[in-house]
């Protein structure tokens, strides 16, 4: 088995399992996607917040 290259240490095995990698190992980095909020979701001002009653089944009584 060859050694490694350079000293292992614990910084550098937690690098490894989470993924980082070294600056000279990197790909060119590719420009990343530009994020747009938008307000599609968003709460009518007019709405309480309360869903409404739920309506009686066809032929049956309200029953307190």
């Amino acid at each position: 088995m060859n050694q490694p290259p350079k000293p292992l240490s614990l910084a550098n095995i937690h690098d490894v399992y989470s993924g980082v990698v070294d600056k000279r190992e990197r790909e060119p980095e590719v420009a990343s996607p530009v994020y747009k909020t938008t307000n599609r979701f968003s709460r009518e001002s007019s709405h309480t917040g309360v869903a409404p009653a739920k309506p009686l089944a066809p032929g049956t009584r309200y029953r307190r």
